[in-house]
């Protein structure tokens, strides 16, 4: 059924509301923004804004979701036929574009100066957010890589990958002391986190490792 011009405006006009919104909540955080200044960012009235969304924390949620489905829907988990370790290379440093971009440390900055003091901005985020991407990674490693992997919490495996990808220099540009990774320190840090990752969880692991990142191997003496 194709969708009539007044139903294509609203959701036109719900679009300009999150994107303005998500403006304001990454300048200002989430309790130094409101409906009010979201409105007059708008230039309607108070009345419309609160026709589309209820109140704060609802507009705040559907940014948060609209925001974390853009950077999901970057990541790579489109598996080619061949080497296992260039596929999960290739995810993890999708996964790391991600998480260092202008906007995804903006959005951990927002979450992490006010989950402290707004439990609902952290659990918003994260079921919508953080929940929602290890759970899609965690359904990807377990069809394409579940039958050379030791069985496990996939999703739970998810997560430990994606912890792996931002253990790197992302903490040092989260925390604004460092600069922009480049894209070789990128595609290291990607590399490192899929051999540990396979290291850890790969029933044979040298069979899909090669030449290691980390180094040769230490002999113990006799």
């Amino acid at each position: 059924m194709s969708m009539t011009k007044r139903e294509s405006l609203r959701l036109e006009r719900r679009a300009n509301i999150i994107a303005v919104a998500r403006e304001l909540f990454l300048e200002h955080g989430y309790a130094g923004t409101n409906m009010s200044a979201i409105a007059a960012r708008l230039g309607g009235s108070k009345g419309t804004l609160w026709s589309y969304f209820p109140s704060k924390e609802a507009l705040f949620a559907a940014m948060i979701e609209d925001t974390t489905a853009a950077v999901r829907s970057q990541i790579d988990i489109n598996f080619k036929p061949g080497d296992y370790l260039e596929n999960l290379v290739r995810l993890c440093r999708s996964v790391i574009d991600r998480g260092v971009s202008p906007l995804g440390l903006a959005i951990f900055r927002v979450i992490n100066a006010e989950g402290a003091r707004q439990p609902e901005v952290g659990r918003i985020f994260y079921e919508r957010g953080p929940k929602r991407t290890q759970e899609m990674i965690g359904a990807y490693l377990e069809k394409a890589f579940g039958h050379i992997l030791r069985k496990t919490d996939f999703v739970k495996a998810g997560m430990v990958l994606v912890t792996l990808c931002t253990s790197g220099s992302y903490y040092e540009q989260l925390w604004g002391v460092a600069p922009p990774a480049t894209s070789r320190q990128k595609d290291a840090d990607a590399r490192l986190a899929a051999e540990i990752f396979l290291r850890a969880y790969a029933l044979e692991p040298e069979k899909w490792l090669g030449e290691s990142v980390l180094g040769p191997k230490v002999v113990e003496a006799a």
